[in-house]
């Protein structure tokens, strides 16, 4: 007969939890070189020191959504997995005999504690100050761009915003009286409807389930969908993320994100340091590029024109009137904005920098298909937006942990060689001395 194994329980084991984890292990090289020590600061005016049961340490429930997005677990899968896997309780600091928080905990703060006050935010933020001081980012040459994020809702689920029912049908509703159904309405299950010769749009319907999302298509040959935009600002080199933003398509455009997006960089101190802006043909309207030459920003922006220039615009009679004039020098500063954008597109720094521009779909594709952007864990604006900070939090950290992983084994080699080789050559000096002197 063939041995079967069978496993012997030890009665007191002993191990050490964190020889399980492997030294060139993600979560390992997380914990080494990022610092999470700002959470407890960053939510201590959220909770009371005289009322209320004993909370959960915040930085562990930081810790426990870092490792859920990091490897796109939804919070019933990072719950069960974080009770037998040994790198992720290691990383969170929990013993083999600790209890794990429970679910209710992060909701709650997720929904309510935290998410008044922007948290998630200030947490990515916190993370983009660390890349800067690591000396990984420098802020000048920047892209940015947006990217449809299907919500958490049916397209099933969108109602008319003005509804428009008979006095039977309402009364039916309520219970006073029922309607017979026809043989059609009994064949049909009562979650389909039919959107047959009806037109759908943002401003006749909303979704029941998640009023915030939008019907939208990213371009003419896809099929609307209840969307959201998300938008990032990324640093070309680095591809690290410097600010993000969830938007309602038809509500803000991608261009007033971005303006967002560039006013938060002065909270880390990186709006100083801008040099140059890259994006697609979709920002390159005449408004959002004299707003960046305003900024002292060169805009490597495609002009919404052509690609001509133009000629300054002229006047057969001069004007007294105050209001006239302001339009007319408006009219000219717009040409010039235009005509200069169009000198910049010739340039070696213009083609470089939409080169390098792409860098940003290559982010958008990662958290995608491997941090979950792809679709709206929750529902609601002020939820997406958790996920998109969160989402760049980690990939952010991703990029960071490799940095410093890979500059202190490029610090390490350089001082062992430059040992040596010194001592190579104070040998070699001393040895031509003496037998010179010989």
């Amino acid at each position: 007969m063939k041995p079967r194994k069978k496993m012997q329980e030890v009665l007191f084991p002993f191990i050490e939890m964190g020889k399980l984890v492997p030294e060139d292990h993600m979560l390992r090289m997380i914990d080494r070189y990022v610092d999470f020590s700002f959470i407890d600061g960053l939510v201590d005016h959220t909770y009371s020191e005289t009322t209320g049961r004993p909370a959960e340490d915040p930085e562990l429930m930081v810790r426990i959504l870092t490792v859920g997005y990091l490897y796109n677990l939804s919070e019933k899968k990072l719950f069960e997995e974080l009770k037998m896997h040994a790198a992720y309780r290691w990383f969170c600091n929990l013993g083999f005999h600790e209890k794990v928080p429970d679910r209710s905990t992060l909701n709650k703060l997720r929904n309510h504690r935290w998410a008044s006050d922007g948290i998630f935010e200030q947490i990515m933020q916190n993370i983009v100050k660390q890349c800067i001081t690591a000396g990984l980012v420098s802020g000048k040459h920047l892209a940015v761009d947006g990217t449809k994020i299907r919500a958490n809702a049916s397209i099933k689920s969108l109602e008319p915003i003005v509804v428009d029912t008979e006095l039977d049908e309402y009364l039916g509703r309520l219970g006073l009286k029922r309607r017979p159904k026809s043989e059609k309405e009994g064949d049909t299950h009562p979650d389909d409807r039919d959107f047959r010769d009806k037109k759908l749009s943002n401003e006749t319907h909303r979704s029941s389930t998640d009023p915030d999302a939008r019907l939208y298509k990213k371009s003419l040959g896809q099929e609307a969908s209840l969307s959201y935009v998300g938008n990032n600002l990324i640093d070309t080199k680095s591809r690290v993320i410097l600010a993000a933003k969830v938007t309602q398509p038809g509500i803000s455009t991608e261009s007033d994100a971005a303006r967002e997006m560039l006013d938060m960089l002065e909270q880390t101190g990186l709006s100083k340091n801008i040099q140059t802006l890259a994006a697609d043909k979709g920002y390159g309207s005449t408004e959002f590029v004299t707003d960046l030459i305003d900024r002292g920003i060169t805009p490597h922006i495609p002009l919404l024109a052509k690609s001509d220039l133009e000629s300054m615009p002229v006047w057969k009679t001069k004007t007294s009137i105050f209001e006239r004039q302001i339009k007319r020098d408006a009219k000219v500063k717009q040409v010039l904005v235009r005509n200069y954008v169009r000198l910049l597109a010739k340039t070696q720094g213009y083609k470089l920098s939409q080169k390098l521009r792409k860098r940003i779909e290559h982010i958008f594709a990662e958290a995608k298909i491997c941090h979950g952007l792809a679709r709206a864990r929750c529902r609601g604006l002020v939820a997406m937006q958790q996920q998109l900070s969160l989402t760049a939090f980690v990939q952010n950290i991703k990029r960071l942990v490799r940095f410093m992983k890979k500059n202190s084994a490029n610090t390490m080699i350089p001082i062992r060689e430059i040992g040596y080789s010194a001592l190579f050559l104070t040998i070699l000096s001393s040895f031509f001395r003496t037998s010179t002197f010989s």
